[in-house]
């Protein structure tokens, strides 16, 4: 039978399928309009069991905040191409997908259940590319009255940070400068990719590999052993310096550190702030 011209247009509209698959479907469902969407979902299935092992690098980054505000959500949801990254039916498909993982209480990939796995895999067969939930990271604010959340996405979704914050007393929160202050904070780890808040919260195992690199490199460049010690503590006190949030330094004004900064605001607002916890996530990372 013959099919319009103007049957295919709302089908692609309504599935998101190309012309030739939309047409081959109302083809092969003898112009059923139902049917043929369920064909394209059944042939998205397939084709994406084909896909799954591509590689896919790019996408995009979503965060979302529950409506009570006590929880937020980070996810990393990754495609072939920037290209389709760039289109607005994948930012769609991301925000949708951000929201319901939101909704359903999943905090990690583990959790993803049969309906959301059965969406990405029909997304898939849309946009004709490998789709992948990569990463989720899911934050209950701490103290319901005293904790802030701030987000932040950085260059169009490729970078993205989700931060808590306890001020005390609570009615900071709505302060000018602690909002500042906070904004600043989610900035500068998006910037510099803080390993950890404090020295005191770098892993067990970072601190040891940075340990026998440094004393390594001593060793190799002469250094006699007495003094290797002393090079070694001075490389991590370096280290610490760039990778830990507190000791860097503030990215729009060098000439002080965060902690530094977070006890300006401390003062000015006579008040107590605790950078809780925090997560960055870049495009495409491992």
């Amino acid at each position: 039978m013959a099919i319009s011209a103007q049957v295919v247009k709302e089908l692609r509209e309504k599935t998101g399928a190309g012309f030739m698959d939309c047409k081959k479907a109302l083809e092969k469902t003898n112009g059923d309009f139902e049917e043929a969407i369920k064909y394209l979902k059944e042939k998205g299935l397939a084709d994406a069991q084909k896909r799954s092992g591509r590689e896919a690098k790019e996408g995009l980054i979503a965060i979302r905040t529950s409506k009570d505000q006590n929880e937020i959500l980070m996810v990393e949801i990754n495609c072939e191409t920037d290209f389709v990254s760039r289109t607005e039916k994948f930012k769609s498909f991301v925000e949708e997908a951000a929201s319901t993982i939101l909704e359903k209480g999943i905090a990690s990939i583990d959790e993803i259940d049969s309906e959301i796995d059965t969406k990405v895999k029909e997304a898939a067969g849309s946009f004709g590319e490998n789709v992948v939930i990569k990463r989720i990271v899911r934050f209950k604010k701490s103290d319901p009255e005293k904790s802030y959340f701030q987000s932040y996405i950085h260059l169009n979704g490729k970078v993205g940070v989700i931060v808590e914050i306890i001020v005390d007393p609570s009615e900071i929160k709505d302060n000018e400068k602690f909002l500042d202050f906070a904004k600043d904070v989610s900035l500068q780890i998006a910037s510099m990719n803080p390993v950890s808040i404090s020295r005191n919260d770098i892993p067990e195992d970072i601190l040891k590999e940075q340990k026998e690199i440094f004393a390594k490199q001593a060793k190799d460049s002469g250094k006699p052993d007495k003094i290797i010690d002393k090079i070694v503590e001075g490389r991590l006190n370096k280290f610490f310096a760039e990778n830990c949030l507190l000791e860097q330094k503030y990215v729009k004004d060098s000439n002080i550190t965060i902690q530094e900064y977070k006890e300006r605001v401390e003062k000015d607002l006579n008040c107590k702030i605790e950078i809780k916890r925090f997560a960055r996530f870049k495009l495409g990372e491992d």
